[in-house]
């Protein structure tokens, strides 16, 4: 009964996990995206720093490769250049 039991909670904390995984990669789309909105519209990196809780030097390190397209609303990673 108990070995039973605890299946059943493992089942439900590992079913918990995939939803919780779902949602942050959605949020993580939304932000890129709002991120890469707040750039092409002529966000400074300390407008966004703000926006995001963090310094400039944070937010231009985690976004700086991200482009946006107001046409198909979509925002992508540009890769870094070859050296």
């Amino acid at each position: 009964m108990a070995m039973q039991r605890s299946e059943q909670h493992k089942t439900a904390a590992l079913a918990k996990t995939a939803d919780a995984t779902r949602q942050l990669r959605r949020i993580e789309t939304d932000l890129e995206t709002a991120v890469a909105r707040s750039m092409y519209w002529g966000a400074t990196w300390a407008e966004i720093a703000e926006q995001l809780g963090v310094t400039p030097q944070a937010a231009h390190k985690r976004f700086r490769r991200l482009r946006y397209d107001p046409t198909s609303r979509k925002a992508w990673h540009e890769p870094p250049l070859p050296m």
